[in-house]
């Protein structure tokens, strides 16, 4: 989408969400509350509607999932989603001025999970762009070039080509190509607001040769001559811009490898479309004139555990006390202890962020069981933590569910957890000593080399003793990785259980 091959004139990072979010938080003034994500939510819900699972509402399913992985890392989400006045035409295909059927539903959950959301009067695409542009956030998260096309300073990807389904692709914008350069390739070599039916961009001008154009600084010019030109006077810029377009490629460029005479003969006297310029250039957002409307901020925020639970119980087949409880304990309670730590990192920075709601009167991480080190295609270290979850968190579902049910359903799940009450997850390393100093200072571990592992425990020497040491290939080829945050998959993640 965008722009075609264009993430192929990016060299991304290639790295883990975990220690993407980490690193972050590590690098960033006390003041700051955390990595602030700006996300596409169109294409989430482009993805959730292709997602056939033999449930109910599969599409809203797929979105419960994945707002729990994301819900698992130490981030600042910002769900941005189209608007009514986006352009009517894209893809060479018709856009329809209406409200997308699973947005209802989208915004529903995004309200569960303490998640905020804004509407853009446009592209959503552009609406992220401008954020990252005035700092608002720190990433964009997108499958749609236009991102960086309309001026994202860092988009990231989700890596699907991997075999792990933990690693992002982290495009950073480093100058090598200013937003209107890439608007040049995307008029010279196709872009999603092409106006012609049958031909992107300029026939014959590829991707390569549209990049070596692009280096000529052409872009700027025509930039710089729409800055402070009314809308209504872009035919007479467009068409100047022409020629000096014309004139590079008939004459050479100190910056091109040859002249490019042949594709003088298959410009349109009409090109560039000064309303695909217009589009590029000054794209719909909440800063554009006459739109008074200020986006939001991403704040840290805590579930609202009852509209949750009667969600889960109205969209979805497992909507009964006890599956709840189960769903909560892969996609929910992680995210608690990680949104704990958050809260216990403001308060060491003498932070205090503006949260309403409480989960729990009480701590809810208990203990660390073990650390993972240098495990690959998912953290470089993380500790593996015991979390008490409280009565109070288990009466806010079971008086959240409105259906009436057999008693007897639901206790081998009420007994199971009021015996124990504890599972065990994943949580990063970094963050869990930044905000708690001396968590691991009464955390003892025994290195046993050579000797079978537990599948769900992983025994490696204390950083205190030895913060260097790894374990061996045989060791690592036993370990099975759990509680794993699956962000762009939509199978079910695995969580160990007390």
């Amino acid at each position: 989408m965008g722009v075609r091959d264009g993430w192929k004139l990016f060299r991304p990072d290639t790295t883990s969400f975990v220690d993407w979010s980490t690193n972050k938080i590590s690098s960033s003034s006390p003041n700051q509350l955390g990595p602030r994500l700006g996300v596409d939510a169109s294409g989430w819900m482009f993805v959730a509607k292709y997602h056939h699972a033999q449930t109910k509402n599969p599409a809203q399913a797929s979105l419960f999932k994945r707002l729990g992985r994301l819900f698992h890392l130490p981030i600042l989400p910002l769900f941005i989603f189209d608007g009514l006045k986006r352009p009517l035409h894209k893809r060479k295909k018709q856009i329809r001025q209406t409200t997308d059927w699973l947005t209802a539903d989208f915004k529903r959950l995004l309200d569960g999970f303490g998640f905020a959301y804004w509407d853009a009067p446009g592209e959503a695409e552009a609406e992220l762009a401008m954020l990252s542009s005035v700092h608002k956030i720190d990433a964009v998260m997108s499958e749609d070039f236009d991102a960086l096309l309309f001026g994202a300073q860092c988009v990231i990807r989700i890596n699907d080509k991997s075999d792990s389904q933990y690693l992002i692709e982290v495009y950073e914008n480093d100058n090598q190509f200013l937003p209107h350069d890439l608007v040049v390739i995307a008029l010279l070599s196709g872009g999603d607001y092409d106006a012609s039916a049958t031909i992107d961009g300029i026939q014959g001008c590829g991707i390569q040769t549209a990049i070596e154009i692009a280096k000529t600084g052409i872009g700027k010019r025509l930039f710089d001559a729409l800055k402070n030109c009314s809308t209504d006077n872009f035919r007479g810029v467009t068409s100047a811009w022409r020629k000096d377009l014309c004139d590079v490629l008939e004459k050479g460029s100190y910056r091109l490898n040859s002249r490019h005479r042949s594709l003088v003969s298959h410009i349109p006297l009409d090109f560039p479309n000064a309303a695909v310029v217009s589009q590029y250039f000054r794209p719909l957002t909440s800063q554009s004139k006459g739109e008074c409307r200020t986006p939001v901020t991403p704040l840290p925020s805590l579930p609202d555990i009852p509209k949750l639970v009667k969600l889960c119980e109205e969209l979805f087949s497992w909507g009964n006390c006890q599956d709840i409880i189960c769903k909560f304990g892969d996609h929910v309670f992680p995210g608690l202890a990680v949104r704990e730590l958050l809260l216990a990192w403001y308060k060491r920075h003498g932070v205090e962020p503006n949260i309403e709601k409480t989960f729990t009167p009480q701590a809810i991480i208990n203990q660390a069981c073990s650390l993972r080190s240098n495990q690959q295609r998912r953290s470089s270290s993380e500790l593996y933590v015991s979390l008490t979850i409280t009565p109070i968190i288990f009466h806010q579902i079971a008086s959240s569910v409105a259906r009436s049910y057999n008693a007897a359903t639901p206790e081998p799940m009420s007994k199971r957890w009021t015996a124990k009450a504890e599972i065990r997850v994943w949580l990063p390393r970094v963050l869990t000593l930044h905000a708690l100093p001396s968590f691991l200072d009464n955390f003892q571990l025994q290195e046993k080399e050579g000797s079978k592992m537990m599948s769900s425990n992983v025994i490696v020497k204390s950083p205190r003793q030895n913060s260097g040491s790894k374990l061996s290939r045989n060791s690592l080829q036993k370990v099975r990785s759990t509680s794993v945050i699956e962000v762009s998959s939509d199978e079910e993640s695995e969580m160990v259980t007390g």
